[in-house]
């Protein structure tokens, strides 16, 4: 994929998804729908398990080298860290920009469903690491994402998730302490 360009997500009440579409440079737009298991997952567990990589490079990189000796309660830090990452993050975009609609569609005009997300730390060389969704159909899109870009991905799918009502707790606040960093 080339260079992103914009991400946006809307909730779609007919399909009760959500509809995350990403534009690269070259004109591209991907369409993923995701489901409300789905977004529970990603908002939770997923996110708690990536939370060392929401941390700018410096802060990260610490929590990473010492993952294996982190007791939980530090697992919990970090995650407390990174939303607080992702709220300083949130405030300083522009959420109201106009999403400019790609040229093509790679994965189809009606997009596909996605059925899981990974992220591969560094993946995409140093402090920029690999974020791929793949779909039931068996389609994956894999995008490099900093620190900062992957808590604006979080923070625009929390928000549309509120504005669907799904009742999902999306914060570290909300989560079990005994949540810890794998």
């Amino acid at each position: 994929m080339s260079g992103l360009g914009q991400f946006d997500a809307g909730y779609n009440s007919a399909q009760d998804r959500i509809l995350l579409r990403i534009t690269n440079t070259a004109g591209a737009e991907y369409r993923l729908w995701l489901t409300r298991r789905f977004c529970f997952s990603m908002l939770g567990d997923f996110k708690v398990k990536v939370s060392a990589c929401r941390l700018p490079a410096e802060e990260g990189e610490s929590v990473l080298d010492s993952a294996s000796a982190v007791p939980a309660s530090a697992g919990f830090s970090t995650v407390m860290q990174a939303d607080i990452q992702q709220e300083l993050v949130a405030s300083q975009q522009d959420f109201g920009q106009a999403f400019r609609p790609g040229e093509q569609f790679p994965l189809g005009e009606q997009g596909d469903l996605v059925e899981r997300v990974d992220l591969t730390p560094n993946g995409k060389g140093e402090g920029t690491h690999a974020l791929s969704f793949q779909s039931v159909q068996g389609q994956a899109l894999t995008i490099a994402v900093t620190p900062e870009l992957l808590n604006s991905i979080f923070e625009v799918i929390e928000r549309v998730t509120q504005q669907a009502d799904w009742g999902l707790e999306t914060t570290a606040v909300s989560m079990a302490k005994s949540a810890t960093l794998q």
